[in-house]
């Protein structure tokens, strides 16, 4: 079984830690010998963005993957909705990234 971890911005503090609004859950599967993870962010606020990054660690080695938070404030919300920015933007795909290890 792996053991799983969860840090925001590259920091040495593995979450949820002391933050009563982040937690984070776990279960097998989907396949047999498989675990999935999931973190949760519970009225997520600005504070909250930035890049979260889940680690995988087993006898066999380890493998993460990371992706990019972004929460708008109300003002940068009403800006973005008034600049008509609701189309799925194809440069934003690159800013998740994978790795393997």
């Amino acid at each position: 079984m792996a053991l799983v971890q969860w840090r925001k911005d590259g920091q040495e503090v593995v979450l949820p830690g002391d933050d009563p609004h982040i937690s984070v859950h776990s279960r097998g599967g989907p396949l047999k010998f498989e675990l999935s993870s999931w973190l949760r962010i519970e009225g997520a606020e600005t504070e909250d963005s930035g890049t979260y990054r889940c680690i995988a660690h087993n006898n066999l080695g380890s493998a993460s993957a990371s992706a990019v938070l972004g929460i708008l404030g109300a003002e940068e919300l009403s800006s973005y909705l008034a600049d008509g920015a609701l189309a799925v933007n194809p440069s934003a795909a690159s800013d998740y990234e994978q790795d393997n290890y």
